[in-house]
């Protein structure tokens, strides 16, 4: 078994000649290129049985020879490290008898059991690599893959390929980033988290480009702070890469909305496992979250607005100026959506994305710590959870003191304490009892529904300014009615969603914290 560490970029097709040739690199010797055609076959059973289990089975002609591979799809990240399994074959049929790993070669054959397998997806690569070579003998290559995708079925799909993969043969990982981030200077980069395998299959299906949710994420009973660290922050970073396609390709408003709480977790991540961990570079990198998540709320707050605000109004009331309303909200959300696809295909946001995952693979946080803080580092992290998770349940009772008095800006401070107390329990979630997270994230979630409801109501007041400001002296009258009436409709609502806050605040008091057990 070998072990790949390698990052993959989406380029534009007229920049592949010039990265091609090494670009500007500096501090490192750049190799001979070598130019070859892959024509490359992906198989699996009739169900799509290993894709479903994260495992694609390929073979390669590479000259007269054919190779067959197994590879680990699940990492899920644009910068990833992939188990891989080759082994040379006698034909050009897949022969899962060849696979060298015993227990991959058990997993293959119960999946496939005994079934003949199936060519689904072919790619036709022309990849032109060198090898970049640093003084101290660090080794990456660099690749440049030319062609496309072709799937077997579902009309003969055809995707076209344009990317650009550094991999680490030997050496230092820092160096694969370090050279990473002069090619995304150099040019325009998009981070790509999709392998050529998973945009194949998705094409194979008929399937939409899909938004990712964050999920649980892996942790055994005995980590470490520092494994619940970079456990975290690598669900944070899948978390923002796995939907760059839903916003670039698909202008799709969930993508959007799912970096931006990526990068919300991943300031609460970076701020909340001590001060052991909150090194210069660490801090500067919850700073550009901040910047970046500020830049895509102004895109969030319009799709809020127009999908869930605005629409059900229109369907219930026939208001002269609401279809102005919405034209002039409309020009305002090409305006930020052309601002945020851009910022998804700028060097500030690849840059940050390489420097988050140079952060978690090199450990950043080691390289200035001093000898007492390693122990903080190698502390249980359920010990860590449950010191921290009391500080924010208290931080939030805090703010809930005077409930019943709070105004709308201390009303947003509890909103965030909230989020903050729900995000740093879901982080810590699989160190503890499954049934009780889930009974207090249930009702911390209904809690928080409410005060987003709150938080949606003042959003609507700005927005409505927006709107008005924007269309200046061509405002009508019916424009700034249905605008006075939009808002008053929201307003109206905020009273019974607070008595409706404060009863689930009761609630969520009675439960019992899952880390106290």
């Amino acid at each position: 078994m070998s072990q790949e560490i390698e990052i993959r970029f989406a380029a534009h097709p007229d920049d592949l000649t010039r990265l091609a040739r090494g670009g500007a690199l500096s501090g490192v010797a750049v190799g001979r290129a070598t130019t070859r055609r892959m024509s490359t076959i992906y198989y699996d059973t009739k169900d799509l049985g290993f894709a479903k289990a994260g495992l694609a089975l390929r073979v390669r002609k590479i000259g007269r020879r054919h190779v067959q591979t197994v590879k680990n799809e699940n990492s899920g990240n644009f910068a990833s490290e992939r188990d891989e399994y080759e082994c040379p074959l006698p034909s050009a049929e897949p022969d899962l008898r060849f696979v060298p790993d015993a227990g991959v070669r058990e997993r293959l054959q119960a999946i496939a059991n005994d079934t003949e397998l199936s060519p689904v997806i072919e790619t036709d690569i022309s990849r032109t690599t060198r090898v970049l070579t640093t003084d101290s003998g660090d080794e990456v290559e660099l690749a440049v893959d030319r062609g496309e995708i072709r799937t077997f079925a579902n009309g003969h799909a055809a995707l076209p390929v344009s990317e650009v993969e550094l991999e680490l043969k030997h050496g230092q990982t820092s160096v694969l980033y370090d050279l990473a981030r002069q090619l995304s200077r150099e040019t325009s980069l998009t981070v790509a988290s999709e392998s050529k395998a998973e945009r194949g299959l998705r094409a194979l299906e008929g399937r939409e480009i899909s938004t990712y949710k964050a999920g649980r994420t892996a942790l055994s009973s005995d980590a470490t702070a520092e494994d619940a660290f970079r456990a975290t922050l690598a669900h944070c970073l899948k978390h923002i890469t796995r939907n760059v396609s839903a916003v670039v390709e698909a202008r799709d408003p969930e993508g959007v909305h799912q970096i931006r709480v990526a990068l919300r977790r991943l300031r609460v991540a970076l701020s909340t496992f001590g001060p052991s961990f909150r090194v210069a570079a660490i801090v500067e990198l919850s700073a550009r979250a901040k910047n970046l998540s500020d830049i895509f709320g102004d895109t969030r707050e319009l799709d809020v607005f127009a999908g869930e605000l605005l629409q059900p109004i229109e369907e219930a009331a026939k208001k002269p100026g609401l279809p102005q309303l919405r034209l002039i909200l409309e020009a305002l959300r090409r305006e930020s959506w052309e601002g945020a696809v851009a910022l998804v295909r700028s060097d500030d946001f690849t840059g940050f994305v390489l420097e988050l995952a140079s952060a978690i693979e090199t450990r950043i946080w080691r390289g200035v710590a001093a000898p007492e803080q390693l122990g903080e580092l190698l502390r249980p992290a359920r010990e860590l959870a449950r010191e921290t998770l009391d500080a924010k349940l208290k931080r939030a009772c805090k703010r809930a003191k005077h409930l019943s008095s709070l105004n709308a800006e201390e009303r947003h401070r509890l909103r965030i304490a909230l989020k903050k107390l729900r995000y740093t329990a879901e982080f810590f979630a699989p160190l503890f009892p499954a049934k009780a997270v889930s009974a207090f994230l249930m009702r911390l979630s209904k809690l928080q529904d409410l005060f987003g409801a709150l938080n949606d109501a003042a959003t609507s007041e700005h927005i409505l300014r927006r709107v008005t400001e924007h269309a200046g002296s061509n405002g009508t009258p019916e424009l700034l009615e249905a605008a006075a009436f939009v808002e008053g409709w929201h307003q109206s609502r905020i009273g019974p969603t607070w008595d409706n806050a404060k009863k689930r605040w009761k609630k969520f008091t009675k439960t019992e914290p899952f880390w106290a057990a």
